[in-house]
């Protein structure tokens, strides 16, 4: 790929975007602070070493440096290694970067300089901490999660950290795309990705909605508002199967596979999406009815034989038995650059058929490239790498 990206993200968002980057080909330099390095190395489930397993998964094809940002030698590095970099990925609070006289106008100007954090770099909210959950909630999915009758849920991953390091590697992948098609001889510039609006971003067609007429999208338990029948059904053996047959011809499908054909888009009272949603509880309750007296096995073949999108929930635990994830290359086999006991980790995406992405190495130990990066980077000789550390700067 050619491509350097300094990464001073942390914890999850940082981190996702970092990791997307390394995974299709770019060289990784990622900075943490000398010796507690990056918060997402202490949370959750651990390796025998202490270290966590997410870190592992996140950090992943990455080279690991320490430098210590609020010394002005550490700074001055940093500024050696950005000015060498293509890309720089970072999630302070908005203003701290140019508080250290590290903001985008600091550095070379050709730098795509990518920032992530809670609320944007502008308005009136852009000094406050943006934690994931507070943001999804701010950004408007925590409302239309869950039952209209239950307090508002959230999933169980940090959904919004992870769609804004998503946002935040394509606004990249696009700043150097069109700096590429320049032959180079444009500027960078700022990719300013915020977690609430990377949520505010997934709300489909709710604005519109809002304006034109005045609907608030609520909660809909396992269901989507205006879209029927969507659901999740409890089967006989106490699975859940969720069954989408909201086209018409689908619908038709569907109701002639349960036994009632006379419920189907041919009668004006089912003929579409608009006239089934005005008797989504009857529909709901013949397709509820049938699904409750059959196998969650034998529900799916009847609709597969019926060209019907279903399927089951799957945990974790059932994924990793699925054929379908283990052929299509779902989990890859790494150890860090240290060594250690290999790791399962999951496959980033999308698959890509003539440049795919690959885990090179699991993600390093704290500071483990430091001394490498200087001499190569840099051209530091051991004097000037010994002088840094006597300082505390790396």
């Amino acid at each position: 790929m050619g491509i350097k990206v300094l990464d001073v993200g942390q914890v999850v968002a940082g981190n996702f975007c970092g990791a997307i980057l390394g995974y299709f080909g770019a060289d990784v330099i990622k900075v943490e602070p000398p010796g507690r390095g990056d918060a997402l190395r202490s949370l959750r489930m651990t390796d025998s070493t202490g270290t966590s397993l997410w870190w592992r998964t996140y950090g992943r094809n990455r080279r690991c440096i320490t430098i210590d940002l609020h010394k002005e030698e550490g700074r001055e590095v940093l500024r050696s290694l950005a000015n060498r970099s293509d890309v720089l990925v970072e999630n302070f609070r908005p203003g701290v970067m140019e508080k250290w006289r590290l903001g985008p106008q600091d550095l070379k100007p050709e730098l795509i300089y990518t920032r992530i954090s809670g609320y944007g770099q502008t308005g009136p909210k852009a000094s406050l901490a943006g934690y994931a959950s507070v943001c999804e909630a701010y950004g408007g999915l925590r409302h239309l999660n869950g039952y209209p009758d239950r307090p508002p849920v959230r999933t169980n991953v940090s959904l919004g950290d992870t769609l804004t390091g998503l946002h935040a590697a394509f606004g990249a992948v696009m700043a150097l795309l069109h700096r590429q098609r320049h032959d180079n001889n444009v500027p960078g510039q700022v990719i300013d990705a915020a977690i609430s609006e990377s949520v505010f971003n997934m709300l489909e067609g709710c604005v519109p909605e809002f304006v034109m007429h005045g609907y608030d999208r609520p909660p809909s338990g396992s269901t989507i508002s205006g879209v029927v029948p969507s659901a999740t059904l409890k089967t006989k053996d106490g699975r859940y199967v969720i069954i989408g047959g909201n086209g018409d011809s689908v619908y038709s499908r569907l109701m002639a596979a349960i036994g009632r054909p006379d419920m189907g888009a041919e009668n004006p009272l089912y003929a579409n999406n608009s006239e089934r949603c005005k008797r989504e509880n009857k529909i709901y309750e013949v397709i509820g009815e049938w699904v409750a007296q059959r196998s969650l096995e034998d529900v799916l073949e009847v609709m597969a034989a019926a060209r019907v999108p279903s399927g089951p929930i799957l945990s974790t635990a059932d994924i990793m038995k699925e054929e379908q994830y283990n052929v299509r290359g779902m989990f890859e086999e790494a150890s860090p650059p240290s060594g250690g006991p290999s790791l399962t980790l999951p496959a980033m995406l999308p698959v890509m058929s003539r440049t795919p992405g690959s885990t090179k190495w699991a993600g390093p130990e704290l500071g483990e490239h430091t001394e490498e990066i200087l001499r190569t980077e840099l051209d530091m000789s051991s004097d000037e790498i010994r002088k840094l550390q006597e300082l505390g700067a790396i």
